[in-house]
């Protein structure tokens, strides 16, 4: 919101980024419109569920049934364009003031006090669903820089048969054959010299044009969204 950018994209400062990542404005702008104005997370590699901690669950998921939750649990790495900064400003007004959300629902969704909500991933999730939010990227921010093991054992081909080539945990309800991951950024590079190692691979194969397709699922490679949503329909992540 301060610096007023009209598309955005957050990482953490433990990660770092690779080939093809500035997809991701594009992708943005194309999604977060005037008629879906919140941010978009990517898919968490974890599909937290009511057996985790959070004073939120009971307003969403009453007596374990998650009737009022739209999503799979997202990773703290949303995009966002100007569209998206009234949601934004709304939770955070909602913080700041220590605002309630109140009972819904004919009491059957519980009231909320939003500084019980105690991380910004969390209050991300939790607000995306208050909201009814339905979009959610595949797997873009990478678990580890390990991940990028996969495109880098590849050379002149689409499939991956490596150690490393499997998608995400499936879940049941939103991504019941799983997440694809996609190689535009890795999290958890903690280690300096690790990472160094790692990008120095990347852009050498990058220059030699060894460097795959960025997309990875079923163990094979795709170029963008669309070439992967024709081969797999059953994909419900955006790319």
């Amino acid at each position: 919101m301060l610096v007023r950018a009209r598309i955005g994209v957050e990482l953490d400062s433990d990660q770092f980024v690779a080939p093809g990542v500035d997809a991701i404005f594009a992708r943005t702008e194309d999604e977060v419109t005037k008629d879906y104005p919140m941010p978009i997370l990517p898919a968490h590699f974890l599909d937290r569920t009511p057996k985790d901690t959070g004073p939120y669950w009971d307003r969403f998921c009453p007596a374990g049934e998650c009737v009022w939750q739209t999503l799979r649990w997202g990773h703290a790495h949303p995009t966002w364009t100007f569209w998206a900064l009234p949601f934004l400003g709304r939770w955070l007004r909602r913080n700041l003031r220590d605002e309630w959300l109140p009972m819904k629902k004919d009491g059957k969704m519980s009231a909320l006090r939003v500084v019980d909500v105690p991380e910004d991933e969390d209050l991300l999730n939790i607000a995306t669903w208050e909201e009814q939010g339905t979009k959610q990227w595949c797997k873009f921010d990478n678990v580890d820089p390990s991940d990028f093991d996969a495109p880098l054992a590849i050379a002149h081909s689409d499939a991956c048969n490596s150690f490393g080539c499997g998608h995400v945990t499936a879940d049941p309800r939103w991504h019941p054959h799983g997440v694809p991951k996609v190689f535009y950024t890795a999290h958890h590079a903690v280690d300096p010299k690790r990472s160094a190692q790692y990008l120095n691979k990347i852009a050498e194969r990058y220059r030699a044009a060894l460097w795959p397709p960025p997309i990875l699922f079923k163990q094979r490679f795709f170029k963008n969204g669309q070439e992967l949503k024709s081969k797999h329909p059953e994909v419900n992540c955006l790319i």
